[in-house]
């Protein structure tokens, strides 16, 4: 069915779909289509058993390593190591089953906008029935409440409004017609003779008949738009993945090299087999995943504490490469709540403006009656975020919190001014009146669209004057309004007049009005809107908006967050609609705003941005946002505005809808990657340490300085605390001033490779002739043991180097991260105990150690950062 409705009469409409609007379809043909076209529902997309999603993620080459590592240790009769490393294999396993699963979650949020029942007309009788049974040609009733259970064609309709926000973003009702008749290529928000399924019904009664259902609605079209949406790998995960490899390939060439070395040589073949596996174990960083698992996960606490739920792991750390966030206006840069922020009324001069404040004294005067008569010709009484009453409209409610902010309590108007007569608004009126009982006489108040009530008014009021309003003053007005509306602002004319007094209720017309003024409502920006997108420039991110609100709004929003440049110009969806792909690539790189964009739309623009090499953080509150937000490197979605979709397609969800949470976000991801870079600093430069020792001893011809199950407690001991410890060091100062990373910037850029290898050798190094002197002077064993002792205490010492890439500890402040200090000290004692204590000592093929030998092996650890900081200090 993809004929469009909106572009034919509603006869037509009826009659094209085989239906009558007086009586509707015969239960017999309703079974028909039912079975034509299946159920009223969203199609969920068939996703892989636990068992299959578990299984998955053992095919990563990280997880095949660790893997390898385990069948090692266990081959060699370390069982307890085993145990740990299987341990540490499952746990990332059922991590990673678990986040797949929850991935796809967002399909099951479109059931929240599925009503439980409807109305239709069934061999010409009113009859309730389960929305899945609801076919193309029913004829729906709808009225205030009911949430639409299918896309349809108005039939008929009375003052009928609907809250579309799911589909638009935007938060205001729209008024709907049903004679209304529109161009083939109206877009889907401007169709004011259409319904749409899960939209809800705010004021009004009406009847469509149904055009499509289940996944040919808009709401179904989404849905798919969500299942196709890729979901792509982070940096993070791609570096992880190469990192993986690249060890993988080193530790079995190494072992491969050795076992040749030891043959020739004529070493026995399981003696050398040991060696090999000794090096294999020692290489293998297998705490690497679960210390990054960890990070992220310690990041994703921190960020809780600020106000962002991250639902990813790895989207932190991905916020440190974005380099565009697509934000969408309402709700996001806007409080998504209406206010009035200017009421303009007649002076004697012209007009006056009260800006802000209606509470001061010389504003109260102004502001006071024209907020009274203006509620007076309300049926709101709570203001917005009261939820007393969810189907009052948000332009009143905002009447009803500028009244509220001078004190008055709008409840009581009720009871001091009983409501006579009401003639409501209608789309043909546009204007609201109500004609109340007061002790002078009723009084007639009436609010709505300036063109309309403004030619009724005879006079206006300036300061208890009643004064003409001719040419000029028309004008005047046409001036003021104009000026507010280029910003954004909606406006709403506000007079009245006087009945004689013994009035009785019955029909009255609005005319010979006094006017009062005008109220301009705007949904106002976010104290911290414009500085937070300036952090972001100044952090080399590039903000851009879209929404599906007008290009005027939208253009005057981003100017007014410097979004825009005051003399730039927005881009529009239809706009995008006539561009081929060739093109779009170039408009989404030079322009910061688009306006009356489809869901559609929205998915274009992320991935054209992709396309041009960006990492694309894409904000958002409605289920239109969904599909770009799944296909977004990081979906950021609101968390009070949000629909479910939105908060189950994102990576991160904003629990106060703040924009500035953002900010904090991309600076919590930068820190995170640091510290990542931090700790693989330190174990691969402990790790090739270990390597080097083992190595060149058998090269050497020498004893093995270490044991296999000396290598196991060293990595235990130095591989665990240490490096989570490095993981929470506080963040840079000037973090948030520094570009966004290369997407394809390895893991060991900006020189990291060279301190790996120089801070790897000396360790080696260090240990090997530890070992070589010690053998010397004394026996094998405690040749031994101080070589293990010497691995340890030097890899402890270079976590706290490993803290900066250009500063000493002392110069960031050697207890300024007292998690890692904690975690040295507990893992030198381990080790102490290990030494000292003679029942462990059997366990693990050491011998005590003289305060002598213990003294020289923290003077051999200390050596390097002595060096280094004697030689920054000459520098400087």
């Amino acid at each position: 069915m993809s004929y469009r409705f909106h572009s034919l009469t509603w006869q037509d409409a009826v009659k094209l779909l085989g239906s009558d609007a007086s009586t509707g379809l015969h239960t017999r043909e309703a079974r028909r289509r039912l079975s034509r076209w299946g159920p009223n529902k969203i199609v969920k997309k068939a996703k892989p058993g636990w068992l299959k999603l578990l299984w998955s993620q053992f095919t990563d080459p990280m997880v095949v390593t660790l893997l390898g590592a385990t069948a090692i240790s266990a081959f060699m009769g370390e069982v307890v190591d085993a145990l740990v490393i299987s341990a540490i294999v499952l746990l990332n396993a059922l991590l990673g089953m678990v986040q797949e699963y929850k991935a796809e979650e967002s399909l099951k949020a479109l059931e929240v906008y599925s009503p439980s029942v409807c109305c239709v007309l069934r061999n010409g009788a009113t009859v309730e029935i389960h929305p899945e049974t609801v076919v193309p040609g029913d004829i729906v009733l709808l009225w205030p409440g009911v949430r639409v259970p299918a896309d349809g064609r108005l039939v008929a309709s009375e003052s009928l409004q609907l809250e579309e926000s799911i589909l638009t973003g935007e938060p205001f009702p729209v008024s709907k017609h049903s004679e209304t008749v529109l161009p083939e290529a109206t877009g889907l928000s401007e169709r004011k003779n259409m319904v749409y399924s899960g939209t809800l019904v705010t004021r009004g009664s009406g009847v469509m008949v149904v055009t499509a259902t289940g996944m040919r609605t808009e709401m179904g079209q989404i849905a798919s738009l969500l299942q196709a949406a890729e979901s792509q790998k982070t940096p993070l995960e791609s570096r992880l993945e190469s990192l993986s490899k690249a060890l993988l390939a080193s530790c079995l060439g190494i072992c491969v090299a050795l076992a040749a070395i030891g043959f020739f040589r004529g070493i026995p073949f399981h003696d050398m087999f040991l060696t090999a596996v000794s090096l294999a174990v020692a290489a293998i960083p297998e705490g690497l995943p679960a210390t990054v698992t960890l990070c992220l996960a310690m990041g994703v606490q921190e960020m809780a504490r600020k106000g962002a739920v991250v639902r990813k792991l790895e989207a932190i750390e991905t916020l440190g490469s974005v380099t565009v966030i697509c934000t969408d206006k309402t709700g996001t840069l806007t409080t998504n709540q209406m206010e009035v922020v200017e009421i303009g009324v007649p002076g004697a001069g012209g007009i006056e403006t009260v800006f802000g404040d209606f509470r001061s004294h010389k504003n109260r005067t102004l502001a006071e009656h024209i907020l009274e008569v203006a509620v007076l010709a309300s049926d709101a009484r709570h203001p917005p975020g009261d939820y007393a009453d969810v189907m009052e409209d948000p332009t009143e409610q905002a009447i009803v919190a500028g009244y509220l902010s001078l004190g008055y309590d709008p409840a009581t108007l009720d009871t001091q001014y009983p409501r006579i007569d009401t003639n409501p608004f209608t789309p043909e009126s546009r204007m609201m009146s109500v004609m109340v009982d007061m002790p002078g006489g009723p009084l007639i108040c009436v609010k709505g669209a300036p063109d309309t009530v403004i030619p009724l008014c005879a006079a206006q009021e300036a300061r208890g004057r009643v004064l003409k309003v001719g040419v000029e003053e028309t004008y005047a007005w046409e001036e003021w309004i104009n000026a507010r509306a280029a910003r954004g602002m909606r406006i709403l004319a506000v007079a009245k007049r006087q009945e004689q007094r013994g009035r009785k209720a019955g029909p009255y017309k609005e005319d010979r009005l006094v006017l009062l003024g005008c109220l301009a409502m705007a949904d106002p920006l976010r104290s911290e809107a414009a500085s937070s997108v300036e952090k972001c420039r100044l952090a080399g991110i590039r903000t851009v908006l879209v929404t599906g609100d007008h290009l005027k709004t939208a253009e005057s929003i981003a100017r007014e967050t410097h979004i825009l440049p005051r003399d730039a110009q927005g881009v529009t969806g239809e706009l995008l609609d006539s561009m081929p792909d060739s093109v779009l690539g170039t408009v989404v790189e030079g322009h910061n705003v688009f306006a009356r964009v489809s869901p559609a739309h929205k998915l274009k623009i992320v991935r054209a941005l992709k396309r041009q090499g960006h990492i694309v953080a894409m904000t958002g509150d409605g289920i239109n946002d969904g599909p770009a937000l799944k296909e977004a490197a990081v979906g950021v979605a609101m968390g009070r505005s949000g629909s479910d979709i939105a908060r189950e397609s994102s990576s991160i969800v904003l629990l106060d809808d703040n924009f500035a949470t953002i900010v904090k976000a991309v600076e919590a991801g930068r820190a995170i990657y640091d510290n990542i870079r931090r700790f693989i600093r330190y174990m691969l430069s402990c790790n090739l340490g270990e390597v080097i020792t083992v190595g060149f001893a058998v090269l050497l011809g020498l004893p093995m300085p270490l044991t296999p199950i000396q290598i196991l407690m060293m990595n235990l001991v130095t591989d665990g605390l240490p490096a989570l410890a490095l993981s929470m060091d506080p963040p840079d100062t000037s973090i948030m001033k520094r570009p966004p990373r290369d997407p394809d910037e390895s893991l060991f850029a900006g020189g990291l490779s060279r301190m790996i290898l120089e801070r790897g050798i000396y360790v080696g190094v260090a240990t090997l002739l530890m070992f070589i002197e010690a053998l010397r002077i004394w026996d094998l064993p405690t040749a031994s043991t101080m070589a293990f002792a010497t691995l340890v205490t030097v890899q402890l010492v270079s976590a706290i180097d490993c803290r900066s890439e250009t500063h000493s500890p002392f110069e960031i402040g050697i207890f300024s991260n007292m998690y890692l200090i904690g975690a040295c000290a507990l893992s030198w004692l381990m080790l102490l105990a290990t030494v000292q204590i003679p029942a462990l000592g059997v366990l693990f093929d050491t011998v005590p150690l003289s305060a002598v030998q213990w003294l020289v092996i923290f003077l051999v650890s200390v050596i390097p950062d002595v060096f280094r900081i004697a030689y920054q200090s000459k520098s400087r």
